[in-house]
């Protein structure tokens, strides 16, 4: 790395730099949100020797001495597919940037960041920042927002109302992924069926597993479709698989409520295996219509201390 220019009060400066170092550089949010021409305009230069050069000259922002990338993100992209050849050394104009700005700005791309994933990808991103590694299909792919909004609210974001002081603020998803780490950690390890273990499933199991109670057998026999049956009746984990083949063939109009509603039913099934084969309850022939959740849900913030989290 050789200077070229330093200006007098070191708020700008120019750069020699190897490429193999250049590359070596930190990159910060601000990286990847910072406006760049596409694949075309850069390929195009090939054809013109005289502006190889330009496509080596890249800028860098200095902060608390530290140095990060701030554009080049499509040129480094071509570079290391091989579709455009790198220089051997590029050219950086560095500017010192105070630190309450680059956060700021950091801050800004990061936002940008979220609008632009799904929310599952999401979910997947903040896996990683809490170094959670999960292998089933189910919980890894990150479809479990909606799960974890009924389990801690009661129903889906869409259907919560911003007027009342407890639904007004988002869930902080990072906040409430750590907080069901445990329960997350435990499902994945059963390698739940994505049929089996829907939205309301999930949902349900959350709760449930949150007030610390001891599932295991439960929703590993429910997992393994091992219900059983006797003189024409079942027992709560054949219950909660017809209900759930039932709730896969009914309306789909209103898929928020349908959560909510086999939520509802999930928990209603485990009341019922916690009661044991001597009531006379958990053996039925009818389904079950459900029962009221957000007193279990109150159990399991009571459980996990959060009562007062009102980002949670």
């Amino acid at each position: 790395m050789k200077t070229l220019y330093s200006s007098t009060d070191s708020a700008y400066a120019l750069l020699e730099i190897p490429y193999r170092d250049w590359l070596g550089i930190q990159e910060s949010p601000i990286f990847h949100f910072t406006p760049d021409q596409d694949d075309s305009h850069w390929l195009s230069l090939q054809q013109s020797p005289s502006l190889f050069r330009y496509s080596g000259a890249v800028s860098l922002v200095k902060v608390g001495g530290e140095l990060y990338k701030f554009d080049g993100k499509i040129r480094k992209e071509l570079w290391q597919s091989g579709k455009l050849q790198p220089p051997e050394t590029l050219m950086a104009q560095v500017f010192d940037m105070p630190e309450y700005e680059f956060s700021r700005l950091n801050s800004q791309a990061q936002a940008k960041q979220i609008q632009t994933l799904s929310p599952n990808e999401v979910i997947q991103g903040i896996y990683q920042e809490l170094g959670l590694i999960f292998s089933s299909e189910r919980i890894k792919g990150g479809f479990i927002s909606e799960a974890i909004n009924i389990a801690l609210r009661g129903r889906p974001r869409n259907l919560q109302d911003k007027r009342m002081s407890h639904e007004r603020e988002d869930i902080d998803l990072n906040k409430a992924i750590k907080l069901f780490s445990t329960e997350l950690a435990f499902l994945d390890s059963i390698n739940p069926k994505p049929d089996l273990f829907v939205t309301g499933v999930l949902a349900g199991a959350l709760i449930m597993l949150g007030t610390h109670r001891d599932l295991q057998e439960f929703f590993t026999r429910l997992n393994n479709r091992q219900g059983e049956h006797q003189n024409n009746l079942e027992d709560p984990v054949a219950g909660l698989i017809r209900t759930i083949e039932r709730h896969r063939i009914d309306d789909q109009a209103m898929p928020s409520l349908l959560s909510v509603e086999l939520c509802r039913k999930t928990i209603q099934c485990i009341t019922l295996w916690e009661e044991g084969p001597g009531s006379p309850l958990f053996w039925r022939r009818k389904l079950v219509s459900g029962i009221d959740h957000l007193p279990y849900i109150r159990e399991m913030r009571r459980a996990k201390h959060i009562e007062g989290e009102r980002d949670l």
